[in-house]
Order: structure tokens, then C-alpha cells, then sequence
């Protein structure tokens, strides 16, 4: 991050004039609940649950303006989770499995130079591996264990867990959401650029573009994360990660839409790894459709080879605010010879989404 810029919007913000009111905000947010069918080749079961593809949450939005083209606002955010999707057959889950969790607790500030925030925050390269303009990431989105991440790979010969199917495929995006300073660039045209520093040394450049194109739309990101102490357990060690992703997403104007990201991961502790996924949807009146491919290799530093794809379709009600979902998951997952094949494991999901504000 360009230090001379950073110090400079900070003397700003400070320097601003502040109004005698208080910061304007609002209240928002979702219930995203569905059921799944889940079958490992071994147990089957049905489970309501809190939809991880887009999680039940609230948040409190606010700004206010400084004068001089100064902003300031505040961004909070809780998640509230009852009986996650990420879950197993048969697991005990309980009947009270309620959970609270912070997505985002931060101060901004903006003006012609651009955007800082300070706290919980997404760093600047979250997302960048999941542009997608089909309108079905609730259904099926790049990240591709929001269904079947809790479930297990079990043994063809003895039924026995192998690992989580989250542990085979990540789409090896940047690091997520943690405590950091945030910068962002005006807009350049259709393309932006983020640059941010979090606790433990985790650091993110990224850059995106937005634009009309060919009488479609185009969105696409890149970017570089190095994490020195896995600050969110993503890189899979407490060694140096280095990671870098992309993804690109094409709009045409008829509603048929396209979509592609790749990633790597090079870990000073562990064997590299990569994943990549494809998609393909089309949209009409308030109806999306996709199919999407994954796959992941060495995810989690073991010589594993994960292979997966799922359906899905959206139904938008937008007087009411609501999604209707449903999608079919497969996925299997070539192993070495010492530990032996593992049955396929599928999942059905019928959800509803309601969002509020």
C-alpha cells in the first residue's frame, strides 16, 4: 500500500469538519433457510438447516456527510446460524445449535481520494476468485461447499470417514474477512483497485472491473494475498502461504451468461495447490438457471484430486423480497492408492431466502 497516500487520507478524515448530528443508519439483512438431502454412499438423511450459502444475518448500515466531499459511516454485521449446512448424516446436531458470529465491525472514511476502513472487514482480495453474473450464487456459488463441506469422504471398503469434503476443494479465494486497514482507489475507469493489512501479517492487492461490453456485461477480479501466520485457517499451515486467483464473468444481453475462475496457493510448509471452476447460465423474467464445475487439486496439502459440479435454479419474488432455490451437488474425489476409493457423495437442496430492510 502506498504509505504516503494512506497518511494523507487519514489527515484528511481527521481534519474534516464533523456535523453535530449522529451517523444515519439502518437496519437490514436475511433469513436464508432450506432442507437438504444428504447421501455420503453410507448414511443418508434429511436436515433443516441455515443456508451457508448465504447465511441468516443483520446488519446496521450508516453515513454521513462531512462537506468537501468527505464521508464518514459504519458498517455491522451479525450472523446467526441454527443447525449450519455444513453438517454431516446423521450428525448430532441438537436441537438448539444456535450461533452468533461477527462478519463485519468497522469505520470508513471517503472522498475523492478514495476509501479507508479500519476493523472487521472483507481485505481486499475477498471474492476476487468469484465474479458470476448468473444471478444463482445462492444456489451455487464458486465457493462450492456451502452444502456438502460438512460432509465426509467415506471408505468403499469399510464405510469409515476419509476427510471432510471441505478439507478436498477450496476455491483458494484470498483471505476472507479479520481485523484490518483497507484502502480503495477511486474508480480508473471500469476498473478499481484495493490494497489492505491485517493483524498476523496477512496483506491483499487486488484490482476489479465493471463494464458494459458487446451489449453485455463484464466482471472480473485479480489478486495477491500473503499470509505469514494463517490468520483464518485458510492456507491449511502456520507456514508462509502465498496465493493469487482470478475470475471473469460475461452478461449477454439475451440472459445466457458465462463464468471462470482459477487460483493457486504456494505454501512454504506444504505442497502447493490449485483449483479451478467453470460455470454456464441463463437468465429470463425473474428465473436463473446454472451448471457449474469444480475442481481442486492437493487441497489441504494431501494428493487428493476433487471433482464436482451442481445444478441449480432461482426463482426471484421481488415484490416480497424473496429468493426460491433449489440445486442437486455430486462430487468425487480421487485418492492415493494407500488410502484406498471412496464413494461419491450428493446432496439436494429446496431453500428460501428473505431479505429485509
Amino acid at each position: 500500500m502506498n504509505k504516503k497516500l494512506l497518511t494523507v487520507a487519514i489527515a484528511g478524515a481527521m481534519a474534516a469538519p464533523m456535523a453535530a448530528q449522529a451517523v444515519k443508519y439502518k437496519l437490514s439483512g436475511q433469513v436464508n433457510r432450506a432442507v437438504v438431502f444428504l447421501d455420503d454412499g453410507v448414511q443418508s438423511d434429511v436436515r433443516s438447516v441455515d443456508a451457508n450459502s448465504s447465511g441468516t444475518r443483520f446488519r446496521f448500515k450508516g453515513s454521513e456527510d462531512l462537506g468537501n466531499g468527505m464521508k464518514v459511516g459504519m458498517y455491522y454485521e451479525l450472523q446467526t446460524t441454527s443447525a449450519s449446512s455444513g453438517t454431516r448424516p446423521d450428525a448430532d446436531t441438537g436441537r438448539n445449535t444456535d450461533g452468533i458470529g461477527i462478519r463485519q465491525a468497522n469505520v470508513w472514511f471517503s472522498g475523492n481520494w478514495g476509501k479507508l476502513t479500519v476493523g472487521q472487514q472483507d481485505a481486499a482480495g475477498n471474492g476476487a476468485t468469484e465474479a458470476d453474473l448468473s444471478g444463482t450464487g445462492i444456489a451455487n456459488a464458486p465457493a462450492g461447499n456451502s452444502f456438502i463441506g460438512g460432509m465426509s469422504w467415506r471408505s468403499s471398503a469399510t464405510g469409515a470417514d476419509v476427510a471432510r469434503v471441505s478439507s478436498t476443494y477450496n476455491n483458494l479465494d484470498a483471505f476472507s474477512r479479520y481485523d484490518a486497514v483497507r484502502y480503495d482507489s477511486p474508480a480508473l475507469g471500469p476498473v478499481t483497485v484495493a490494497a489492505s493489512f491485517g493483524n498476523d501479517q496477512v496483506w491483499e492487492v487486488a484490482a476489479r472491473v465493471k463494464s458494459a461490453m458487446g451489449g453485455g456485461k463484464l466482471s472480473g477480479a485479480a489478486f495477491y494475498a500473503q499470509d505469514t501466520g494463517d490468520v483464518r485457517g485458510r492456507g491449511g499451515d502456520s507456514g508462509v502461504d502465498n496465493r493469487w486467483g482470478a475470475s471473469l464473468a460475461y452478461l449477454f444481453s439475451q440472459g445466457t451468461n458465462i463464468s471462470a475462475g482459477y487460483a493457486e496457493n504456494e505454501s512454504e510448509t506444504s505442497v502447493d495447490s490449485s483449483s479451478w471452476h467453470a460455470k454456464l447460465g441463463h437468465k429470463w423474467g425473474p428465473h436463473a438457471v446454472s451448471i457449474i464445475y469444480y475442481d481442486g487439486d492437493e487441497i489441504g496439502g494431501v494428493d487428493f484430486d476433487d471433482h464436482r459440479w451442481a445444478l441449480g435454479y432461482v426463482h426471484n419474488l421481488k415484490k416480497a423480497n424473496m429468493q426460491l432455490y433449489a440445486a442437486y451437488y455430486h462430487a468425487e474425489l480421487d485418492t492415493p492408492a494407500a488410502i484406498g476409493s471412496v464413494e461419491d457423495v450428493n446432496a439436494v437442496v429446496i431453500g428460501a431466502r428473505v431479505k429485509f430492510n
